[in-house]
């Protein structure tokens, strides 16, 4: 079950991160733009990937990571990790 959820983290990263680099390039297509269609546009699609896809994916990121150190606190202590 660890791995599982330690793979679903990881794709969680990578979509995030996907998106924080496509939607800057978004954001210049949007400013170079000329008429109102593509503005409308490029709005939608920015919309989209910043609530549809990037604030899920690094709810789901955050919540996995904070469930994989719970998990492994224990470990983390014998190893000599933790604060003291």
């Amino acid at each position: 079950m660890y791995l599982w959820i330690k793979a679903f983290h990881i794709m969680a990263i990578i979509t995030w991160f996907a998106g924080l680099f496509y939607l800057p390039r978004l954001f210049v297509y949007h400013a170079q733009s000329e008429d109102s269609i593509s503005r409308e546009r490029f709005k939608v699609m920015e919309r989209k990937l910043y609530r549809g896809i990037m604030n899920p994916s690094m709810l789901v990121a955050l919540a996995l990571g904070i469930w994989l150190l719970y998990r492994n606190l224990s470990g983390l202590a014998k190893a000599g990790c933790t604060p003291s």
